[in-house]
């Protein structure tokens, strides 16, 4: 079979827009650990949110998007609602607060168990969404590497009379939760124009942070030139940047190719936390890592294996 040079372009241009859109992410976690250094939890997610949003807006301008219809159904602007907070401001501040005390490897393998809650959730709210024991299988492989995680961080903590960290880990397993409600919400919606749909979710999320931003104060206490450049990374990169990469995946390539971005996260926010910010490994992290990544992997070989 003989393929033209234009589609092979076109794929090797997906494979490094995808490549690039799990370092983005991977790599806020660091810029997450970096700004809490001089910024309060609540002011790195208000500002994070602001900045990308300009981004995305900026960027629909240019595309001469319509974000200015305002005109949607009343189930237009619900969806945005949940999106705005399920995707963005609540597992961005949850997440801030939990990086307080958590490190980056911890939390980054963490958010690697969302296409396995993804999967239960459409179970339950996409009726559509078909099971298998294959699917069983992978599932259950993927979460006992997270129980092995999760227990394994609270048997540590627990040695060094650190139980504090449990609500901290908690916070954790709330964020995955989070985002994968965020998810559903995206594919129940199906919004014509995913770009408009996203630039009105962040515009409102924005909105939702300010009166925290402004109680906390705009400028920091602190002054500290690492924080001010991770704050402008998670604004400008790991958002703004990171949700037109992902738009433009989703509409050149689908779904199916955007979710191996999953392996690619937790194993760049690793490589960022153990190499740059010398963080230790949790116990039984290649075990857990492992498993989840097993799992992953399990639950959607078929759409892997079509995508290689």
């Amino acid at each position: 079979m003989i393929i033209s040079p234009n589609i092979q372009t076109k794929k090797l241009s997906s494979w490094v827009l995808l490549s690039a859109l799990g370092i983005l992410w991977g790599s806020s976690f660091l810029s997450v650990k970096y700004a809490i250094i001089a910024f309060d939890p609540l002011q790195i997610a208000s500002f994070r949110l602001v900045i990308g949003f300009l981004v995305v807006f900026v960027f629909s301008l240019i595309l001469k998007i319509h974000v200015f219809n305002i005109f949607q159904s009343k189930i237009y602007w619900i969806y945005c609602f949940g999106v705005a907070v399920l995707s963005n401001l609540l597992p961005f501040t949850i997440l801030a607060i939990a990086q307080e005390h958590l490190s980056t490897v911890f939390v980054g393998l963490c958010m690697a168990t969302i296409p396995l809650l993804i999967m239960v959730l459409s179970l339950f709210l996409l009726k559509e969404e078909p099971f298998s024991l294959k699917k069983l299988i992978g599932l259950l492989i993927g979460l006992s590497g997270s129980c092995i995680l999760v227990l394994s961080k609270a048997k540590t903590d627990f040695e060094y009379n650190q139980s504090t960290n449990l609500v901290f880990i908690f916070l954790c397993i709330l964020a995955t939760f989070s985002y994968s409600l965020g998810a559903i919400i995206i594919r129940k919606s199906e919004p014509v124009n995913l770009l408009a749909f996203t630039t009105h979710a962040l515009f409102i999320a924005s909105i939702l942070s300010l009166p925290f931003l402004f109680n906390q104060g705009l400028i920091s206490s602190k002054f500290d030139y690492k924080s001010i450049f991770a704050i402008l990374n998670l604004g400008l990169l790991s958002t703004g940047m990171a949700t037109i990469i992902l738009i433009y995946l989703i509409k050149k390539e689908g779904p199916i190719f955007l979710s191996l971005v999953n392996f690619k996260v937790p194993l760049w926010s690793t490589i960022f936390g153990f190499l740059i910010l010398k963080e230790v490994l949790p116990n039984n992290f290649i075990l857990s890592a492992f498993f989840i990544l097993l799992g992953i992997f399990i639950c959607q070989s078929k759409k892997v294996i079509k995508n290689l």
